[in-house]
């Protein structure tokens, strides 16, 4: 009798999906939440104040589309609580990361009236990929989202090491990219959903988002890489680069 009992709990028992937040104590904690969002805020002010003071010294800072930005990571505060309490914050994931888009094309309403601002272009592209790698984070951690699905917003971050690295412009996305990355951001929120349905349709786009977002990203780290070898070789020639004119003119802007 025994072993026929065991035999038809154990199927059931292993057809049952883990959550990564059932794995780990602790994960109930709104402390734990608390300050994983605080410390989160806390690299995104540290960011804004190191950011402004390159770019934009002595200037008004909170302007209405950088407050709008701001909000964004805001946002990925909050995910970052979900991170680390999944049991906490899973709701508040949900409408955090709702927030990421109409807040993305408010504030850039707002730039084009106010005037675009070199702190403000980079403060939205920061923004969007903070919101990105700490939603992945939270949806894996919740329990719905691949490990895959966290490749692309951290390989991402090489990109701006080779822009500084190589003091090269950020190379245009193309339409395709643009695509990879809805797809990904919206297996990503699908992931996060409170709805079981939309949660299993974000776990099955999740690897073809993960798999084009990170062909995406490897696209543009080629052509900067390129860019910057373009622009190596003209200077040995003793010529002026293709993108020096434009490095400089920003350098003597924010000086």
């Amino acid at each position: 009798m025994e072993g026929p009992e065991c035999s038809t709990i154990n199927p059931g028992m292993r057809s049952r999906p883990q959550h990564a937040a059932e794995r780990r104590p602790g994960d109930a904690s709104p402390a734990r939440y608390v300050g994983a969002a605080l410390l989160n805020g806390a690299a995104s002010f540290t960011f804004l104040l190191l950011a402004a003071h390159y770019l934009q010294p002595h200037q008004r800072i909170l302007t209405r589309a950088n407050l709008l930005t701001l909000s964004r990571a805001g946002s990925a505060g909050l995910l970052a609580g979900t991170t680390a309490a999944p049991r906490v914050g899973r709701r508040i994931a949900w409408m955090a990361l709702l927030w990421g888009g109409p807040s993305d094309w408010l504030d850039g309403r707002l730039a084009r009236l106010d005037g675009p601002t070199s702190l403000g272009a980079l403060l939205d592209i920061e923004a969007d990929s903070w919101l990105s790698l700490w939603a992945a984070a939270a949806a894996y951690r919740t329990g719905d989202l691949p490990a895959l699905g966290l490749l692309p917003p951290v390989v991402r971050y090489v990109i701006p090491g080779l822009l500084v690295r190589y003091r090269c412009p950020r190379p245009t996305e193309r339409p395709w990219q643009r695509i990879a990355a809805g797809v990904q951001a919206v297996a990503v929120a699908l992931t996060l959903a409170p709805a079981s349905g939309l949660r299993r349709l974000g776990r099955t786009m999740a690897p073809i988002g993960a798999i084009g977002q990170t062909t995406s990203v490897a696209a543009t780290i080629r052509r900067t890489l390129h860019a910057a070898a373009r622009d190596a070789f003209i200077r040995s020639k003793g010529v002026a680069p293709v993108f020096g004119d434009h490095q400089a003119a920003r350098d003597r802007a924010s000086a």
